[in-house]
């Protein structure tokens, strides 16, 4: 990766080291978090409108035949194929630790841990600013399988109670 020009404050600096490097791109991915997120002191949030539905074998079943076979793994190091082929083997097991996780309220978090990737922009006619590259996260597979299965329950509840405004779009 070539040396980077980023900005600090009214400085125009050059990251020429890998760790200077890292901080100018994060930097970029990843902005400040604002202080006031603009919500009042004592917010009343609305009651839920329903209970989220049990994870059924079936949609354990359909994600993972859903996943890219040959996508890069997470720090799990298990590849999508590896699921995909033992579906039948794993459909069951991942059913009773999923129930059991919501069921309890857990979260193991070593599923939720992440590789970062930074990867080039293709077509851009430099790239020794940060805004050339673009970061990827490598989820865990088990977790990426949940987490799947869980946004498509919000974004059917969302839409079956008119959670969105009129002009938001489903991708």
């Amino acid at each position: 990766m070539p040396a980077l020009k980023y900005k600090s404050g009214d400085k125009e600096l050059t990251a020429k080291t890998n760790d200077e490097k890292s901080q100018a791109l994060a930097k970029s991915f990843f902005p400040t978090k604002l202080v006031d997120a603009g919500i009042p002191q004592k917010y009343r949030y609305l009651t839920a409108c329903c209970k989220p539905d049990n994870i059924t074998k079936e949609q354990i079943a359909y994600q993972i035949c859903k996943l890219k076979p040959y996508k890069a793994p997470g720090p799990d190091s298990i590849p999508n194929i590896v699921l995909i082929r033992c579906a039948n083997l794993l459909t069951d097991r991942l059913y009773y630790i999923y129930k059991a996780m919501f069921k309890r309220n857990l979260h193991y978090a070593p599923w939720k841990t992440f590789t970062m990737v930074v990867l080039c922009k293709p077509g851009k006619p430099r790239y020794d600013v940060p805004k050339a590259y673009r970061p990827i996260a490598l989820l865990n597979t088990t977790w990426k399988v949940l987490a799947v299965i869980i946004a498509d329950q919000l974004t059917y509840y969302s839409e079956k109670h008119q959670l969105l405004p009129a002009n938001q779009c489903r991708e």
